[in-house]
């Protein structure tokens, strides 16, 4: 049997031609970047850092009374960007980017839950997994056609180092992070012959917000006969110890989707901080 890679070279795709005809980079000094979830945190410090270095940044946010918020704050970066609310959650509400040149997308629009598998409605994990997987690969797929035209481009996967680690709780929001690392797998074989570059971002812990924000979910449905009552103030406590330890300045992980979206030749994979994934191995061995 044929390798994958072997594979995925030999298929006829309709646009081989077009691609051995055309061998510039869809990358060039200056690149049209599609950022979601831009009102804060990481996807707003990429959207400033991008815009300071020239580029055409189209930010995207989930809900309308975050536009002009958000207008306001990239204004003192420059005006070549767009701001506007395409809720990637709504397949007719993303048809709006096909308006847009987009060299790089940048997937960063992210929701969360937490709580037992054991207990959790499924809907809720179906729920996020809609917003982290599916609206992912559905607003991939809408930009892709004008990447291949062009000869190239690159989809950025926001990954997690949760979703390395599995850890008792998170499951609802880090099972979402591990199928993103199936999905930039296989895009990246897939892809290959269209010279799209498929690149993942792992965060580690960066206080924006949003971890606390998702931990503190499964306090508003767990009932109090839970199978783990008796260990939820343990949790609660040890959760505490992991939002104080998180970094406060989000540049460490921007700057590495921006050298994601700008390298010649980027890597598969950009993490930070770098502390953090020094113990990722030894985690994973003997965690």
């Amino acid at each position: 049997m044929p390798s994958l890679r072997r594979l995925s070279l030999s298929v006829k795709y309709p646009y081989n031609r077009l691609l051995r005809k055309e061998r510039t980079e869809a990358i060039g000094i200056m690149a049209s970047i599609l950022i979601t979830g831009c009102r804060g945190g990481i996807g707003l410090g990429v959207a400033c850092r991008l815009l300071k270095k020239g580029h055409k940044v189209y930010a995207t946010v989930h809900r309308q009374t975050s536009v002009d918020e958000l207008r306001s704050v990239l204004k003192s970066f420059g005006d070549n960007f767009v701001v506007d609310k395409p809720d990637v959650t709504e397949a007719n509400d993303i048809d709006k980017v096909d308006a847009w040149d987009i060299d790089v997308l940048v997937n960063n629009a992210a929701i969360g839950d937490s709580g037992p598998l054991a207990e959790i409605a499924p809907e809720r994990v179906s729920a996020v997994f809609e917003t982290n997987v599916f609206s992912t690969l559905r607003l991939t797929q809408k930009v892709l056609p004008q990447m291949i035209t062009k000869g190239g481009g690159r989809i950025v996967l926001m990954g997690s180092m949760a979703g390395l680690i599995p850890t008792p709780f998170y499951a609802p929001y880090a099972m979402t992070k591990f199928a993103l690392e199936s999905v930039a797998f296989s895009l990246r074989t897939e892809l290959k012959p269209f010279r799209i570059k498929v690149i993942v971002i792992n965060p580690g812990g960066y206080n924006t917000g949003f971890n606390e924000k998702f931990m503190r979910q499964k306090f508003e449905w767990m009932n109090p006969n839970s199978l783990y009552k008796d260990n939820m103030a343990y949790v609660r406590q040890e959760e505490e110890k992991v939002i104080k330890r998180e970094l406060q300045s989000t540049q460490s992980i921007a700057k590495q989707v921006v050298k994601a979206a700008e390298a010649r030749r980027p890597k598969r994979r950009y993490v930070a901080p770098k502390r953090e994934w020094v113990f990722l191995p030894l985690v994973r061995r003997f965690g």
